[in-house]
Formats: structure tokens, C-alpha cells, sequence
């Protein structure tokens, strides 16, 4: 106060009432500074919009509110994730715990049971487990394929040895044509996973005594059955996560991921995969590659 006074001449009174009554503009500043942050942090918490009061507000502001609306996305996803591997998870669970289920009924009612009944059971449960491992393995796999040139007859034989006694218990025929000398570009383990749930399709809706055709022609692995065929309504809907069809609701052990698996593999990878289907006709399932992926 002194040094006002000696510095610009002032007569004291006048420093004091100007302190005096200034003071009180300077808190009322303070609060409306504060009451005005304090609108800003809570329409931020409420996701309110912000009315910026400079060009650099309105930039952070922008910038706040595209990674709010990011990480809702990514919150989102991650739920949705979560919730579909807990169904397919349960999923896989009732299909594995049936076919143990008919095991140890058959187990209960006789004291031999045949080996027919425990080969189907068990590679029924089988399938399913290496189906739920495939799913979770694609769900992870981020293009981490491994390309080698593969013996499409010795894949191909290799599938139907592990299907062996299915073929029996059903009494299939089987019938290989062009599949000699035969490679392509692809990953090993997945063409091995695409076949084995076009074979296994054709086997559980081939009826007893029915004929497999496994072929090669035009770059392309056909597997054809003869079994009751895909209705019209339901072949656009066949590569959906969980359609089972009319024809998975007549037999059991049906999860509706086969195809659906099949599909993002092949989108993932270098071929393609085409069902082709008429009602009481059977089914004929395509796997195609491009020329450039093929050595004869």
C-alpha cells in the first residue's frame, strides 16, 4: 500500500477504497471461474455437450468426444465378444456332454457295449472340442496363417482315415477321382479343418448305404452327397454363426458353426467355399482355388 502511494502519487483513501471495493469483483470472478469449470467437468462425466469458448477448447473437445465414443465402440465389441464365446462355449458343452450322456446310457442297460456306439460317441465329443478350439483360434488369429504347398490326396486321405469308422458304422461308400498330384498353396491346417466339416456334413445327413464323391476338376475339391439337400429358404442362411437349418433341427448334434467356421476361414485365406444344394437331391460342397495356388 505504501509503495502505491510513493510510486503514483495516490492519495491513500483512494488506494484503500479501490482495494477495498476491487476485492470484491476479484472473488466474484473467482466463483463464476470456478462455477463455470465445475459446469464443464460435470457435462463431461454426464456426456453433455460442451459449448467451446475458444478455438482450442472446441479442437480438445472434439478430440474428447471421438475417444468417448471409441471406447464405448470397443466396450461394445468386447461384450458382444464375450457373450458369444460364453453361448458357443455352452453350446459345445451340451454337444460334448450328450454324446457322453448316450455313452453311459448304453453303458447302464447292457455290460458290453458295442464298439460301434463308443466310436460314435466319442468322436462326436471329438468334433465338437476341436470345433470350440478352432473357433477360439480363429477368434485370436490375426492373418498368422502358414502357406506351404499341400498333397491334396494325402490331406485328403489323411481326414478320411480319422473318419474311418464312421463310414463304417454307416455303411458309406466312398469314391476318390482326381485327386492325384494334386498340391496347392494354402495353410496345412486349416484346408484340413475346412474338409473335415464338409466331410462330417456329408457323412450326418448321408443316409445308410449312401455314396460319398470326393473329387478334383476346374481348380476345384468337390465333396457331394446324397443325402436330403438344403431347402431353398434355407441355403442363404447357411454360412450364419448358429443356423442349424431344418435339417440340424431334425438331427441332434447339430451346433450350426460348421459352415459358418468354413466361411471365415476361406475369407480369410486364399480359396473359397460355394454350397450347392436342392431339396431331395443332396448337397455338393466346393472348395475353389485360384490357378496361381496350384501345382498339377
Amino acid at each position: 500500500l505504501e509503495i502505491l502511494v510513493t510510486l503514483y502519487r495516490l492519495p491513500q483513501v483512494l488506494v484503500i477504497d479501490t482495494l477495498r471495493f476491487g476485492l470484491h469483483l476479484v472473488l466474484l470472478w473467482a466463483i463464476a471461474d470456478c462455477y463455470l469449470s465445475w459446469k464443464k467437468v460435470k457435462a463431461i462425466r454426464q456426456e453433455e455437450a460442451i459449448i467451446p469458448s475458444s478455438p482450442v477448447e472446441l479442437v480438445l473437445s472434439e478430440l474428447q468426444h471421438n475417444r468417448l465414443k471409441e471406447s464405448q465402440q470397443q466396450i461394445r465389441q468386447l461384450t458382444q465378444r464375450q457373450q458369444r464365446q460364453l453361448e458357443q462355449l455352452e453350446l459345445y458343452s451340451h454337444e460334448i456332454k450328450n454324446s457322453l450322456t448316450s455313452l453311459q446310457a448304453a453303458a447302464d442297460n447292457q455290460l458290453q457295449v458295442p464298439s460301434q456306439i463308443v466310436l460314435a460317441a466319442v468322436s462326436h465329443a471329438d468334433y465338437q472340442l476341436n470345433m470350440m478350439l478352432s473357433d477360439e483360434r480363429l477368434s485370436f488369429s490375426n492373418n498368422d496363417f502358414d502357406f506351404e504347398w499341400v498333397n491334396l490326396s494325402r490331406l485328403v486321405n489323411t481326414i478320411i482315415q480319422d473318419n474311418y469308422a464312421l463310414f463304417i458304422n454307416r455303411q458309406l461308400v466312398l469314391e476318390l477321382t482326381g485327386l492325384d498330384h494334386i498340391r496347392v498353396l494354402t495353410d496345412r491346417k486349416w484346408l484340413h479343418f475346412c474338409i473335415t466339416q464338409l466331410l462330417s456334413n456329408a457323412i450326418k445327413y448321408s443316409p445308410t448305404g449312401a455314396k460319398i464323391k470326393v473329387s478334383w476338376s476346374a481348380n476345384t475339391l468337390r465333396i457331394a452327397d446324397e443325402g436330403s439337400g438344403i431347402s431353398s429358404a434355407d441355403l442363404p442362411r447357411i454360412y450364419e454363426n448358429g443356423f442349424s437349418g431344418h435339417n440340424g433341427h431334425q438331427t441332434t448334434k447339430s451346433t450350426g458353426m460348421g459352415l459358418y467356421l468354413v466361411k471365415e476361414v476361406t475369407r480369410r485365406l486364399n480359396f473359397s467355399v460355394q454350397v450347392v444344394s436342392h431339396q431331395g437331391q443332396g448337397t455338393i460342397a466346393l472348395l475353389k482355388f485360384q490357378p496361381s495356388n496350384i501345382r498339377q
